[in-house]
């Protein structure tokens, strides 16, 4: 099988997604796209909003909540209803910077319940009149549809105009392509037996996955794929730092072998020769 062959199988595009059309519907393109058996993608985007949509195929869709990332980050165009004025307004942002409780609006898809997210930043970048162009960081899950109508609340009104997301976690937009290029790399690929377009398109999706990392011995492989536990016998070592019951990245000889959480911390390691270190959530085999 070729190295793209194997992507298709097992990798990650992050796409830079039109408006006008839904998250599930530019996933489903990928899929098409690529001849990928499966995809999922990575923190639902609404259908007028753009921006960095990650799009796992094959096997990498297992390894979905592990690539989503916690924040998230937006630059958008908020609407008043009267001109305001420019301190007004960052007093405003300030006011919603931090926890808030915040209620899904009707358009989104989850149940309509109040719950707690954090705007860690919120940031005016220009006013033009009645428009607001800001960014913000904030919590996976937080409406910024909603932190708009919110906001209004407090003054004369307001809402979103135009909203972009600019990074998924540590995912950027810099490494996000649109649907052209990917048509155009998969194209190259099927028809010009040319893959190196497409394979720096489809990354490894460990490359996503933003954990400190376990090193195993190559002798104990065979039991975690047949679903023994990570046990201290097998474990070479852990990163410095990692604290009991943190998530971590499995690894052994450089190769990505799953995800657990830590039974013991980093400390407890060295002269442990029994007993269970990390409990795995997700193997993630080769082939």
């Amino acid at each position: 099988m070729s190295g793209v062959e194997e992507l298709i199988r097992n990798s990650v595009v992050v796409i830079n997604k039109p408006p006008g059309q839904t998250s599930h519907e530019t996933t489903t393109f990928v899929k098409k796209i690529t001849g990928a058996n499966r995809s999922g993608h990575a923190g639902t985007l609404d259908p007028e909003v753009s921006g960095v949509l990650p799009v796992a195929l094959g096997r990498a869709t297992k390894l979905l909540r592990y690539i989503a990332g916690k924040e998230k980050s937006y630059v958008g165009i908020m609407k008043f209803k009267v001109v305001p004025a420019k301190a007004d307004v960052e007093a405003l942002f300030k006011q919603f910077t931090g926890e808030l409780v915040q209620t899904p609006p009707k358009i989104s898809a989850v149940r309509k319940v109040a719950r707690k997210r954090t705007v860690y930043s919120l940031r005016l970048l220009e006013l033009d009149g009645r428009l607001a162009l800001f960014d913000t960081r904030v919590d996976a899950g937080t409406y910024i549809r909603a932190l708009c109508v919110d906001m209004g609340k407090k003054c004369e009104g307001a809402r979103m105009e135009e909203l972009r997301r600019t990074a998924v976690g540590k995912i950027t937009e810099k490494e996000a392509h649109t649907m052209e290029e990917l048509i155009d790399a998969v194209w190259l690929y099927r028809n010009k037996n040319d893959g190196s377009a497409l394979e720096k398109m489809l990354l490894p999706p460990e490359r996503f996955i933003d954990l400190p990392k376990v090193m195993v011995k190559e002798t104990a492989l065979w039991s975690i794929n047949t679903g023994a536990q990570v046990m201290a016998a097998g474990v070479e070592r852990m990163d410095d730092g990692i604290a009991k019951d943190a998530r971590v990245a499995i690894y052994s000889d450089g190769k990505f072998v799953g995800v657990g959480i830590a039974q013991i911390s980093s400390d407890e390691l060295p002269g442990k020769e029994r007993g269970m270190v990390v409990r795995l959530e997700r193997v993630h085999k080769s082939g």
